[in-house]
């Protein structure tokens, strides 16, 4: 039988997953565990708040948890006042036969069913990108959606905490934060830091004032994001001018073109033509979030399909062209505007609005979307998990991401059920 970690030492006792017939310290003393406690995440005792029979008197205080009773004088705990009210000193195994204090041990290696510590052992120490694998399809339906939708709220949590710090970067004007965070998105993982520079550094009423001119939409987006520098064919000479106008107007001072990244990218991914296919949205939007959050769910990934301006139906960069038209804006580039950007925005409003409705939007349009493809996906379409739509796939990756990557299976619901599971 293998050594438990501690770690599944500390999640056996909290959830009582051993036998706890005939319990006995290594004194004798019968045990019953009336509450096991709560467990302490800090320094201290492992469990705390715990309630126990030992023989005939009844005990509340700490518990503290080793693999072997050895480990107690490992880590010095003896000379710790934090540990002087010990009511049970729980190990694997009791290595010592000593008394270590006025505390009793209870050693639990008889009571542990191995079926459990090579459950552990196994998804600790797979390769597999899921580490319960095949398992995962074996959970109950129920454990499964609960947990998904446990998840996604986590995920959409998070996200609002990186949205909440950039409302406050942007001193809390919402429409500009929003810009902001739409404009990363837009720059995919390799730009993404440039376009949420540039959306922060364009004043979001600025264009408001030129949403009917293309052209002149254009020239601020260009010009802020310093492609207008030394234009060198036509149509960039003219934007160019325009620029020069606009920006002494509004004081916009344009970003140093080093930033912008073209290396190995494809071309429909290339910032220029992003930055063509923002001006085209904003000329049908306006202002971005008061556009957003007013639209029906159903009209949403349609809307967003726009196609830029003339120029750039056949160029990816100045004076660098495609062989035919094109280059509207991607369905799938629209699916990650509304998943990583409105949802998630429309869940912080909710909180700072009081307004349910929001965030009952937000479920609905990752409901309503078409479930994403990618490599962690994937992992669980492999073992026959199929999503039906977003919000399924947003969990799937909150999932593997902070869960099945760190190997944090204790603190997983499926990994839970797994490991009790016949017992």
């Amino acid at each position: 039988m293998p050594y438990p970690r501690e770690e599944l030492l500390h999640h056996i006792w909290q959830h009582r997953l051993f036998d706890q017939q005939n319990l006995r310290t290594t004194d004798g003393d019968s045990i019953s565990i009336l509450r096991p406690g709560s467990l302490n995440p800090n320094s201290g005792p492992d469990f705390s708040a715990a309630r126990l029979k030992i023989g005939e008197t009844e005990w509340s205080g700490n518990v503290e948890i080793h693999i072997r009773s050895s480990d107690w004088l490992r880590h010095q705990h003896q000379q710790d006042s934090a540990y002087s009210n010990i009511i049970l000193h729980v190990v694997f195994e009791d290595d010592l036969r000593e008394s270590l204090g006025s505390f009793p041990t209870l050693e639990l290696k008889d009571h542990i069913s191995d079926q459990i510590l090579r459950r552990y052992e196994t998804m600790q120490t797979t390769d597999k990108g899921l580490p319960c694998g095949n398992q995962f399809m074996e959970v109950p339906d129920l454990v499964l959606t609960n947990w998904i939708e446990s998840l996604i709220v986590s995920r959409l949590q998070r996200k609002s905490e990186e949205i909440a710090e950039r409302i406050e970067r942007n001193n809390g004007d919402l429409e500009q934060a929003f810009q902001a965070t739409l404009f990363r998105a837009f720059g995919m993982k390799v730009n993404a830091m440039a376009f949420e520079t540039l959306g922060s550094l364009i004043p979001w009423k600025v264009l408001s004032k030129h949403q009917s001119n293309p052209f002149q939409l254009e020239a601020i987006l260009f010009g802020a994001a310093g492609f207008l520098h030394e234009p060198k064919e036509p149509y960039q000479l003219q934007l160019s001018k325009e620029f020069q106008f606009l920006s002494n107007k509004y004081g916009l001072e344009p970003m140093q073109t080093s930033v912008w990244k073209f290396s190995k990218m494809h071309p429909k991914n290339f910032p220029t033509l992003r930055l063509a296919q923002l001006a085209a949205l904003y000329q049908q939007t306006g202002q971005f979030l008061g556009w957003f959050r007013t639209q029906e769910v159903s009209d949403l990934h349609t809307a967003l399909l726009v196609e830029p301006s003339e120029y750039w139906q056949t160029h990816y960069r100045f004076g660098k062209g495609f062989p035919t038209a094109g280059n509207r804006l991607g369905s799938a580039m629209a699916n990650n505007i509304l998943i990583n950007v409105l949802a998630p925005f429309l869940f912080v409003l909710s909180e700072r609005e009081g307004n349910q409705n929001l965030k009952d939007k937000a479920m609905l349009l990752l409901e309503e979307l078409k479930p994403e493809t990618n490599s962690m996906v994937k992992d669980f379409e492999n073992v026959g998990f199929k999503p039906k739509n977003a919000l399924q796939t947003q969990a799937l990756i909150e999932l593997r991401t902070n869960f099945c990557a760190l190997k944090k299976c204790l603190f997983c619901n499926v990994g839970a059920n797994i490991l009790k599971r016949q017992l």
